[in-house]
């Protein structure tokens, strides 16, 4: 199988690599602006040195700032990369992107709605299978040597295609190939409103502030995540929770989501706390605080999850203070209008439409 992986950080490498060691010829891409990140590979033969739970050296077939020559002729086309670069990556491969290839977003964070809308335009939309996923297979983080350190591998995750009808084509064409369990939810919204990222990342990132501005190095989610921190976690989760069921979907609990990702004893970790407090896959790494709160568990997920998470809040006429109040609080913090400048509704092409006009464009039905 030919495969496409745009992205170079955490987790396009540690996809990029894994795919290789199971035997498929991989091509990597990089935006231009950070062609940067591809120096270490291209330096060590276009290789990948892999660690932890995944490990081996995997040799890539093609390393480039280039679409045309990693698109072209790929069958599954993975876009790993942080929410806030998925526009412009579009923009640079869209042109190349051909009939019958895959396409997931990972993690999509809504991403898959904006290139349906694009490929749309281009008449080529119900051509292409796109998808996205609530995360990423591993928990992974490159390291000073620029290997790529895999402490921990997922179960499952949730995926979705756009439209939601055509979601089992999608998982038919990829589950041989892919390296965890994939999860069917009913359309690409139910998929980002599971990604719990902005449950976990978001209110820990803001009331830790003074830890990180000055400078402290912790690790983020053993020491960070303090008990008065999950109970902030708890309420917002609340509110996630209470938006999916009015817009009719049936949306599992942060604790939940991480108890089955790891598969962990409840008797030993019962709550949020319990878990982030003092699990391995969590904490074994070391010191991982962000230095600065303009790190992407604000600038990507504020803008990009909490946000439309608020958007459809809004339409469904569902109270979520928490929720906004952490966005009200990262935009004082980082200077920076999120409400304007994040994926809302109008970015997405769904401005103005209602709940039934949305939820006809994500299923297909």
């Amino acid at each position: 199988m030919k495969i496409a992986v745009l992205g170079a950080g955490n987790g396009a490498h540690a996809i990029a690599g894994d795919m290789v060691l199971r035997g498929h010829e991989v091509r990597i891409w990089e935006n231009p602006s950070f062609a940067v990140n591809l120096n270490h590979i291209i330096r060590n033969n276009k290789s990948i040195k892999l660690k932890g739970q995944v490990h081996g050296s995997a040799k890539l077939s093609v390393v480039s700032t280039d679409p045309k020559e990693v698109i072209c002729g790929a069958d599954i086309i993975y876009c790993v990369m942080p929410s806030f670069g998925q526009e412009s990556a579009f923009e640079f491969v869209l042109p190349f992107i051909e009939e019958g290839q895959k396409i997931v977003i990972m993690p999509g964070n809504f991403g898959s709605i904006s290139l349906y809308m694009k490929l749309k335009k281009r008449g080529i939309a119900d051509k292409v299978l796109i998808g996205e996923s609530d995360t990423i297979p591993y928990a992974t983080r490159l390291q000073v040597d620029k290997s790529s350190l895999v402490f921990g591998i997922k179960e499952s995750m949730w995926i979705s295609a756009i439209p939601g009808n055509r979601t089992s084509d999608l998982i038919r064409e990829i589950k041989d190939v892919f390296p965890i369990g994939l999860n069917p939810l009913p359309d690409v919204i139910s998929v980002a409103l599971a990604n719990t990222n902005m449950i976990l990342h978001c209110p820990t990132m803001i009331m830790n502030t003074g830890r990180i501005e000055s400078g402290q190095r912790f690790r983020f989610y053993n020491d960070g995540m303090t008990g008065s921190v999950c109970r902030v976690m708890e309420m917002m989760d609340a509110e996630r929770l209470a938006v999916g069921k009015a817009w009719g979907y049936d949306l599992i609990s942060e604790y939940e989501d991480a108890v089955s990702n790891y598969n962990l004893d409840r008797t030993k970790h019962s709550n949020l706390h319990e878990i982030f407090a003092d699990h391995p896959v969590y904490g074994n790494h070391g010191a991982d605080s962000p230095t600065s709160m303009t790190f992407r568990y604000l600038s990507e997920d504020v803008p990009f999850l909490l946000l439309p998470l608020s958007e459809m809040a809004m339409l469904a006429n569902i109270p979520v203070p928490t929720v906004d109040s952490v966005i009200q609080l990262a935009q004082v913090i980082n200077d920076t209008d999120y409400r304007k400048n994040g994926r809302g509704f109008d970015v997405l092409g769904l401005k103005g439409l209602s709940y039934e006009e949305i939820k006809k464009i994500v299923s297909g039905e």
